[in-house]
């Protein structure tokens, strides 16, 4: 079992080097500049982790944790399933204004520019993580129709597309499309939000009964 300085160092390790993949890119960062940045030498960090592919696992491991952990708080509230639906939709949004650097540092893996060269196991633990969200969202679908609360569609088909509608509301809001429309990440937010209300309300006004 790690001792507490152990774990401390791994935790500055961790927050040094998403700092400098922020700052320098994946690429241009190495071990000696994030040991250096941690204030150790390139051999503790080597005693943590075996390489910069690796660290920038790890980064995206727990950000996908905390992810995960608040998807579910919401995904298990006794309310209705889309409104259920709606405080995903929120919780996404308090994690992107939360951990702004772990948000971006996530997506640095799905550019197809970035060739962040993670081997295939670590980069099969990092999908089946983000699956997880989407699985997540994909329970509500299907209690929400078992409950007729939401309408019948297709649970897997309709999870995996409004997942993709918050990512696109954030990448705009990243490549700065939201900005030169003068509209703010927000409203585009609250848009989805609303939409997912509207559209998938199987009895308006129904109270949740499962």
């Amino acid at each position: 079992m790690e001792d507490i300085d152990s774990r401390e160092t791994r935790s500055i390790i961790l927050e040094r080097a998403r700092e400098l993949f922020l700052a320098l890119g994946y690429h241009n960062t190495t071990m000696r500049a994030i040991a250096k940045a941690a204030g150790i030498s390139t051999g503790p960090l080597y005693f943590h982790f075996q390489n910069k592919a690796e660290v920038y696992f790890y980064i995206c491991s727990e950000a996908l944790d905390y992810l995960i952990a608040d998807f579910r708080r919401a995904a298990g509230e006794a309310t209705h399933a889309a409104l259920r639906l709606k405080n995903i939709y929120n919780v996404y949004k308090s994690f992107y204004y939360r951990e702004p650097q772990l948000f971006e540092i996530m997506h640095l893996a799905t550019n197809i520019m970035g060739g962040i060269d993670l081997s295939q196991p670590l980069e099969e633990t990092l999908n089946k993580k983000s699956q997880e969200l989407v699985m997540i969202m994909e329970g509500v679908v299907r209690e929400g129709i078992a409950c007729q609360e939401l309408r019948p569609v297709d649970p897997s088909k309709l999870a995996l597309y409004l997942y993709s509608v918050a990512e696109g509301v954030f990448h705009s809001n990243r490549t700065g499309v939201l900005q030169r429309a003068e509209v703010s990440l927000d409203e585009m937010i609250e848009t989805a939000i609303d939409l997912i209300g509207y559209s998938l309300f199987e009895k308006e006004g129904i109270q949740h009964q499962c």
